[in-house]
Protein backbone atom coordinates (compact mmCIF):
# COMPACT_ATOMS: atom_id res chain seq x y z
CA UNK A 1 0.00 0.00 0.00
CA UNK A 2 2.84 2.33 0.93
CA UNK A 3 4.55 1.50 -2.38
CA UNK A 4 1.36 2.36 -4.33
CA UNK A 5 1.06 5.68 -2.53
CA UNK A 6 4.72 6.39 -3.30
CA UNK A 7 4.21 5.67 -7.01
CA UNK A 8 1.15 7.93 -7.09
CA UNK A 9 3.15 10.67 -5.39
CA UNK A 10 5.97 10.34 -7.94
CA UNK A 11 3.44 10.41 -10.79
CA UNK A 12 1.84 13.56 -9.45
CA UNK A 13 5.26 15.19 -9.14
CA UNK A 14 6.04 14.31 -12.76
CA UNK A 15 2.72 15.69 -13.95
CA UNK A 16 3.24 18.86 -11.95
CA UNK A 17 6.75 19.25 -13.35
CA UNK A 18 5.57 18.69 -16.92
CA UNK A 19 2.78 21.23 -16.55
CA UNK A 20 5.26 23.76 -15.20
CA UNK A 21 7.59 23.16 -18.13
CA UNK A 22 4.73 23.43 -20.62
CA UNK A 23 3.49 26.61 -19.03
CA UNK A 24 6.92 28.24 -19.22
CA UNK A 25 7.94 26.96 -22.64
CA UNK A 26 6.30 29.80 -24.53
CA UNK A 27 7.33 32.78 -22.42
CA UNK A 28 9.45 34.04 -25.30
CA UNK A 29 6.49 33.88 -27.68
CA UNK A 30 4.22 35.64 -25.18
CA UNK A 31 6.78 38.40 -24.67
CA UNK A 32 7.11 38.71 -28.45
CA UNK A 33 3.37 39.26 -28.87
CA UNK A 34 3.25 41.77 -26.03
CA UNK A 35 6.15 43.73 -27.50
CA UNK A 36 4.71 43.68 -31.02
CA UNK A 37 1.19 44.69 -29.99
CA UNK A 38 2.35 47.46 -27.65
CA UNK A 39 4.76 48.85 -30.24
CA UNK A 40 2.19 48.69 -33.05
CA UNK A 41 -0.52 50.45 -31.06
CA UNK A 42 2.00 53.03 -29.83
CA UNK A 43 3.11 53.84 -33.39
CA UNK A 44 -0.41 54.07 -34.76
CA UNK A 45 -1.64 56.28 -31.91
CA UNK A 46 1.37 58.63 -31.93
CA UNK A 47 -0.02 61.96 -33.12
CA UNK A 48 3.44 63.52 -33.11
CA UNK A 49 4.39 61.41 -36.15
CA UNK A 50 3.51 62.46 -39.68
CA UNK A 51 1.53 60.03 -41.83
CA UNK A 52 4.72 59.12 -43.69
CA UNK A 53 6.68 58.54 -40.48
CA UNK A 54 3.86 56.47 -39.02
CA UNK A 55 3.60 54.32 -42.16
CA UNK A 56 7.37 53.84 -42.33
CA UNK A 57 7.69 52.84 -38.68
CA UNK A 58 4.74 50.47 -38.83
CA UNK A 59 5.98 48.90 -42.07
CA UNK A 60 9.39 48.26 -40.52
CA UNK A 61 7.74 46.64 -37.50
CA UNK A 62 5.53 44.40 -39.63
CA UNK A 63 8.35 43.36 -41.95
CA UNK A 64 10.55 42.36 -39.01
CA UNK A 65 7.80 40.54 -37.11
CA UNK A 66 5.55 38.85 -39.68
CA UNK A 67 6.38 36.09 -42.16
CA UNK A 68 4.95 38.01 -45.07
CA UNK A 69 6.53 35.71 -47.64
CA UNK A 70 4.73 32.66 -46.25
CA UNK A 71 1.42 34.50 -45.86
CA UNK A 72 1.50 36.02 -49.35
CA UNK A 73 1.91 32.60 -50.98
CA UNK A 74 -0.68 30.92 -48.75
CA UNK A 75 -3.45 33.41 -49.47
CA UNK A 76 -2.89 33.09 -53.22
CA UNK A 77 -3.23 29.29 -53.00
CA UNK A 78 -2.83 27.42 -56.32
CA UNK A 79 -2.67 30.67 -58.27
CA UNK A 80 0.86 31.15 -56.92
CA UNK A 81 2.12 27.97 -58.58
CA UNK A 82 0.58 28.96 -61.91
CA UNK A 83 1.95 32.50 -61.87
CA UNK A 84 4.88 33.59 -64.00
CA UNK A 85 8.06 34.87 -62.33
CA UNK A 86 7.13 38.42 -63.34
CA UNK A 87 3.65 38.05 -61.86
CA UNK A 88 5.06 36.63 -58.63
CA UNK A 89 7.41 39.57 -58.25
CA UNK A 90 4.67 42.12 -58.94
CA UNK A 91 2.24 40.34 -56.63
CA UNK A 92 4.70 40.20 -53.70
CA UNK A 93 5.35 43.93 -53.96
CA UNK A 94 1.64 44.77 -54.20
CA UNK A 95 0.68 42.36 -51.42
CA UNK A 96 3.24 43.82 -49.02
CA UNK A 97 1.76 47.33 -49.27
CA UNK A 98 -1.78 45.97 -49.17
CA UNK A 99 -1.14 43.76 -46.15
CA UNK A 100 0.67 46.41 -44.12
CA UNK A 101 -2.17 48.85 -44.79
CA UNK A 102 -4.77 46.25 -43.83
CA UNK A 103 -2.95 45.33 -40.60
CA UNK A 104 -2.59 48.99 -39.71
CA UNK A 105 -6.33 49.56 -40.16
CA UNK A 106 -7.13 46.55 -37.95
CA UNK A 107 -4.80 47.54 -35.10
CA UNK A 108 -5.50 51.25 -35.40
CA UNK A 109 -9.00 50.53 -34.04
CA UNK A 110 -7.38 49.67 -30.71
CA UNK A 111 -5.16 52.73 -30.34
CA UNK A 112 -4.88 53.71 -26.68
CA UNK A 113 -6.01 50.31 -25.43
CA UNK A 114 -4.01 47.56 -23.78
CA UNK A 115 -3.18 44.04 -24.93
CA UNK A 116 -3.07 41.47 -22.12
CA UNK A 117 -1.59 38.05 -22.87
CA UNK A 118 -3.63 35.38 -21.07
CA UNK A 119 -2.00 32.15 -22.19
CA UNK A 120 -0.34 30.11 -24.91
CA UNK A 121 -0.33 26.60 -26.26
CA UNK A 122 1.40 24.44 -28.81
CA UNK A 123 -0.45 23.67 -32.04
CA UNK A 124 1.70 21.32 -34.11
CA UNK A 125 4.70 23.31 -35.29
CA UNK A 126 3.06 26.56 -34.24
CA UNK A 127 2.47 28.33 -30.94
CA UNK A 128 -0.85 30.07 -30.32
CA UNK A 129 -0.64 33.03 -27.97
CA UNK A 130 -4.01 34.18 -26.70
CA UNK A 131 -4.61 37.74 -25.59
CA UNK A 132 -7.37 40.21 -24.83
CA UNK A 133 -7.56 43.85 -25.81
CA UNK A 134 -8.86 45.73 -22.80
CA UNK A 135 -9.97 49.33 -22.80
CA UNK A 136 -8.39 51.35 -20.01
CA UNK A 137 -10.70 51.85 -17.04
CA UNK A 138 -13.04 48.96 -17.81
CA UNK A 139 -12.96 45.18 -17.66
CA UNK A 140 -16.16 44.71 -19.62
CA UNK A 141 -14.81 45.36 -23.12
CA UNK A 142 -12.54 42.48 -24.08
CA UNK A 143 -11.66 41.61 -27.65
CA UNK A 144 -10.03 38.22 -28.01
CA UNK A 145 -6.96 37.91 -30.22
CA UNK A 146 -5.08 34.70 -30.98
CA UNK A 147 -1.65 35.07 -32.56
CA UNK A 148 -0.27 32.11 -34.52
CA UNK A 149 3.51 32.10 -34.33
CA UNK A 150 6.21 30.09 -36.05
CA UNK A 151 9.83 29.85 -34.95
CA UNK A 152 12.12 29.63 -37.95
CA UNK A 153 15.89 30.13 -38.11
CA UNK A 154 15.83 31.08 -34.41
CA UNK A 155 13.37 33.87 -35.14
CA UNK A 156 9.74 34.15 -34.06
CA UNK A 157 7.35 35.27 -36.78
CA UNK A 158 3.61 36.01 -36.79
CA UNK A 159 1.80 34.07 -39.51
CA UNK A 160 -1.81 34.76 -38.56
CA UNK A 161 -3.99 36.85 -36.28
CA UNK A 162 -7.39 35.58 -35.21
CA UNK A 163 -9.77 38.31 -34.01
CA UNK A 164 -12.84 37.05 -32.18
CA UNK A 165 -12.71 33.72 -34.00
CA UNK A 166 -11.97 35.13 -37.45
CA UNK A 167 -8.60 34.31 -39.03
CA UNK A 168 -7.33 37.29 -41.00
CA UNK A 169 -5.21 35.06 -43.23
CA UNK A 170 -8.03 32.61 -44.00
CA UNK A 171 -10.43 35.50 -44.63
CA UNK A 172 -7.88 37.08 -46.97
CA UNK A 173 -7.39 33.81 -48.83
CA UNK A 174 -11.15 33.39 -49.34
CA UNK A 175 -11.44 36.99 -50.59
CA UNK A 176 -8.63 36.52 -53.11
CA UNK A 177 -9.95 33.19 -54.35
CA UNK A 178 -13.41 34.68 -54.77
CA UNK A 179 -12.00 37.64 -56.72
CA UNK A 180 -9.98 35.37 -59.00
CA UNK A 181 -12.96 33.07 -59.59
CA UNK A 182 -15.03 36.08 -60.68
CA UNK A 183 -12.29 37.40 -62.95
CA UNK A 184 -11.32 34.34 -64.99
CA UNK A 185 -8.46 33.64 -62.57
CA UNK A 186 -6.57 36.61 -64.01
CA UNK A 187 -3.81 37.29 -61.49
CA UNK A 188 -2.92 40.59 -63.15
CA UNK A 189 -6.38 41.92 -62.27
CA UNK A 190 -5.87 40.95 -58.62
CA UNK A 191 -2.50 42.70 -58.59
CA UNK A 192 -4.11 45.83 -60.07
CA UNK A 193 -6.75 45.73 -57.35
CA UNK A 194 -4.16 45.42 -54.58
CA UNK A 195 -2.21 48.35 -55.96
CA UNK A 196 -5.33 50.53 -56.26
CA UNK A 197 -6.47 49.75 -52.73
CA UNK A 198 -3.03 50.47 -51.24
CA UNK A 199 -2.64 53.85 -53.01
Amino acid sequence: MTKIIFHIYVLLLCISFNLTVLASNFTEEENFVTSFADTAISILSNDSLSDTERTTSFTELVMSSIDLNLISKFVLSKAWKNASDEQKESYLIAFKDYFVSSYANKLDQYAGEKVDVIGSQEAGKYVIVESNIVREGTDTLKINLKWRLLSKDNQIKIIDLNIEGISLVIAQREEFLSFLANNDYDLDKLIEKLVSVSD
